[in-house]
């Protein structure tokens, strides 16, 4: 059986995680309440970089996140991307848009 994720977990890996990637490029963090796929709310991480696609994929190998789990799509902003991993046992979730060259 797989315990829930409460709101205090996902606080502490954040916690953590700032903790740990303290010299990390800026991100903006939350936590926030989902339903996961056993249909039950569980807490997790957000951490969104703004601007900087190269500041996501920094974001990205220091999270360890798998990169074909990357999801890239063209948004009303420019370029979006989207990986969603582990840590400490809280579901996180990265996220980037960053304007692309004008044509």
């Amino acid at each position: 059986m797989t315990t829930l994720t409460s709101e205090a977990d996902a606080a502490h890996a954040l916690m953590m995680l700032l903790a740990e990637h303290a010299g990390m490029p800026r991100a903006d963090f939350d936590v926030h309440e989902y339903v996961s796929d056993a249909g039950e709310p569980e807490w997790g991480v957000v951490l969104v970089v703004g601007d900087s696609l190269a500041h996501f994929e920094q974001w990205r190998a220091a999270l360890d996140l798998d990169p074909v789990f990357v999801d890239f799509s063209a948004c009303s902003h420019g370029a979006c991307l989207n990986a969603i991993g582990d840590f400490d046992g809280v579901s996180v979730e990265l996220f980037a848009v960053a304007d692309t060259p004008a044509k």
